[in-house]
């Protein structure tokens, strides 16, 4: 009678074939698998991917190629999930083709698709993975077959694959017996002896059940997800994601529950196909789409309530009605529309709103992390009534539509107050209107919370906390720089300092701090500002953007004078901002005597902490970054998720550039020296560059290398 050790000996291993057009394509994969140690789990053969036919395996590895073109892959990769049935199809990409993979993905038939190089821990996490998965698939059709007399646990099976070792089940199932009911993959999973990805892919191949992916998840359909009512989605975790003819695929944490496969399908009248997911990508997508739903379902109605009245607004417009015009702004429907897409903006995390009316469609988009995304399509009547309530809200001039306006609102949600921005622009279909929301309570005054390093912090606090001098903030717009400025002016207002600003426009009311209004319609120019601010015997002033001769020559004279002043340009770099003002016509001997201080800066998007994934850089980024390729360095990037809606992507943070004005600085300042070699003095004293900050930033996870080479440019 063979023993449980001949047994396990006899236990057939994962055949895996390593895939490719040619030879050399192999060398890297298989150089991976070599060093793996996997030998005894998974047996490796190498084929032509010429020949699909002669294929033999549990798992294909495919290697990417240019040579042949992506459709010839598009069909091998069909031929062996459909035709052959391959169990797992893996694609191996290097990182330079990754924007062609992207896409192409939908029509890729694989399974997974990673980037190389990779490093050899997270390589053999995946094939083990995918190796005890099918093991686990292998023993349930066995089991089912009816013909083994022994079923290996599921414990038993992660031993063997060298998932977990023997010690780490025992602790695992001693710790199950003190909690009745709960699953051994979930108690692994508190233990930190695998992971949740690890767990649901073995659970999905001993159940037979699919796994919900992100792009399911980010790419629902409302009407898809209305068909379960919200309750119901929330009681019992689940979500549905796509509707095929009869089938409805719905992402659900417990698969094995038949009362509610039941309920859903005498709910929506569908065959009901389970997808196994996981709770918090369910939470996140039900809070997403059922919030959408309600607000589509609120614009619907808001939009069916409108009558025909609204249509005069189409009307020429010498033949304007403003009693008609004010009245349309003014309709429920309206008002809640409006009401509707400042909420979501907010709840959304959007920097601004845009309203643009195109030939047959009103479309509404948001900006979030920086991108633009669509969000809705209101009816295109309803246009001109939007923007009049727009208008009324923010003080603007309702009978004029040919010249632009600009404005402000406040907009209070519960406790809440958000200030908005607003300009109007006309253009070939209607007016424009971009609403940049400003919220207070996701704006942290703080110096500590912009993302300064250690030693970019000490520098800033010592050269705000100076009596006198100037500071100069650059780059371009909507790069984050008033945000640092008042950020600054928190940390050194006090009741011993008159602080007063002068802006265009006052983008936030900080208590304790005069605040400026500039009005180039009635006079109020930033000139005439700061000669009545010299009045008011100031110690502090902001200006908020240097733009002429005028403005430049009072702000020099005003930090010469005993008095500390910060402000704005738009530069490229710190070192540019001197050649800026003296572009302007400020004098060099003033500049080196006021200064003392230049940032620039730069917004780039955080990598999504919850998707995020480690990976080596290819050789040619290395050298274009000019990094030495022996250090080997390790860069990170989002695979998306439900959590960032699959962009990979999650919040923005900010690089920095300091140039604190020394000795020798004032010294090329004085002498009139190029841009080119202040850089090079500065950077010779220890600045760190935008680049080398962002690089430095992406080698810590927290954005990605490509975001850093957007924004950044190397002279």
């Amino acid at each position: 009678m063979p023993t449980p050790e001949s047994a396990q000996k006899k236990e057939p291993t994962v055949r895996a074939g390593l895939c490719a057009y040619g030879r050399p394509a192999l060398e890297e994969v298989g150089e991976l698998i070599l060093q793996a140690g996997i030998a005894g789990i998974i047996e490796v053969k190498h084929y032509d991917l010429a020949t699909v036919d002669l294929f033999d395996c549990d798992m294909a590895m495919v290697v990417f190629e240019l040579n042949p073109d992506i459709n010839q892959y598009k069909h091998d990769l069909a031929l062996l999930k459909v035709v052959k049935k391959i169990q797992v199809v893996m694609l191996l990409v290097k990182e330079e083709y990754r924007q062609l993979i992207d896409d192409n993905k939908s029509d890729l038939a694989a399974d997974d698709i990673f980037y190389l190089p990779m490093s050899q821990a997270n390589f053999i996490k995946i094939i083990l993975t995918h190796a005890a998965s099918i093991k686990i698939a292998r023993e349930r059709e066995s089991s089912r077959a009816g013909y083994a007399r022994r079923t290996i646990a599921f414990g038993q099976t992660l031993v063997q694959n060298k998932i977990i070792n023997a010690l780490q089940l025992k602790k695992a199932l001693d710790h199950q017996k003190r909690l009745p009911g709960k699953r051994l993959g979930d108690v692994l999973v508190e233990l930190g002896y695998i992971d949740e990805d690890q767990k649901l892919h073995f659970l999905s191949s001993q159940l037979d059940v699919p796994l919900a992916t992100p792009r399911q998840y980010a790419s629902a359909d409302l009407n898809v997800v209305s068909l379960v009512p919200e309750y119901v989605a929330r009681r019992y975790s689940c979500v549905p994601l796509e509707k095929n003819g009869g089938e409805l695929c719905v992402a659900m944490t417990d698969v094995l529950d038949l009362r509610l496969l039941d309920s859903l399908r005498d709910m929506t009248d569908l065959t009901i196909k389970p997808l196994l997911g996981d709770l918090s990508d369910i939470t996140t997508s039900i809070d997403r789409y059922y919030h959408d739903i309600t607000s589509n379902k609120d614009a619907s109605a808001l939009m069916a309530d409108l009558d025909d009245k609204v249509e005069f607004l189409q009307d020429k417009q010498e033949e304007v009605n403003l009693e008609e015009i004010a009245s349309a702004g003014a309709e429920l429907g309206i008002v809640k529309l409006v009401n509707l897409l400042i909420g979501n903006a907010v709840r959304d995390r959007a920097s601004d709103i845009h309203l643009e009316p195109m030939e047959n469609e009103l479309v509404v988009r948001y900006r979030i992390d920086g991108d633009l995304r669509r969000i809705m399509s209101p009816p295109r009547h309803s246009h001109q009534a939007i923007i009049t309530r727009i208008k009324i809200l923010s003080n603007l001039n309702i009978a004029e539509r040919r010249l632009p306006q600009d404005g402000r609102m406040v907009v209070r949600m519960g406790k809440r107050e958000v200030d908005i921005r607003v300009s109007v622009l006309p253009s070939i279909f209607g007016e424009k209107a971009v609403l940049r929301i400003l919220d207070k309570e996701a704006f942290e005054k703080s110096t500590t919370s912009l993302g300064f390093t250690q030693h970019d912090l000490e520098v800033f606090t010592s050269q705000i906390t100076k009596p006198y001098g100037m500071i100069i903030v650059t780059g371009p717009t909507g790069s984050g720089k008033s945000t640092t400025l008042y950020s600054a002016l928190q940390q050194i207002k006090n009741v011993t300092r008159n602080v007063i600003t002068v802006e265009d426009p006052v983008e936030f009311h900080i208590e304790g701090i005069t605040q400026v209004q500039a009005n180039s319609k009635i006079g109020l120019t930033f000139a005439n500002a700061l000669r009545s601010i010299l009045r008011q015997d100031p110690d502090i002033v902001l200006i908020g953007e240097i733009r002429d001769e005028e403005t430049a020559d009072i702000a020099i004279k005003m930090s010469l004078t005993g008095h500390l002043v910060f402000s704005t340009l738009h530069t490229n770099d710190a070192a540019g901002a001197i050649a800026r003002f003296v572009d302007i016509n400020a004098p060099p001997l003033l500049l080196a005597s006021c200064l003392n201080l230049i940032v620039a800066q730069r917004l780039v998007r955080k990598v999504c902490q919850r998707c995020r994934s480690a990976y080596e850089p290819p050789m040619e980024l290395l050298e274009q970054l000019n990094l030495p390729a022996a250090t080997a360095p390790t860069f990170y990037r989002g695979e998306g998720c439900v959590a960032c809606n699959g962009t990979g992507f999650y919040g923005r943070t900010a690089i920095f550039e300091m140039l604190p004005i020394t000795k020798d600085i004032r010294t090329l300042i004085l002498r009139n020296s190029p841009t080119m070699d202040i850089q090079a003095q500065a950077e010779k004293e220890g600045m760190k560059t935008l680049r080398r900050a962002g690089i430095e930033l992406a080698l810590k996870g927290e954005t990605s290398i490509e975001q850093v080479i957007a924004v950044t440019t190397e002279l």
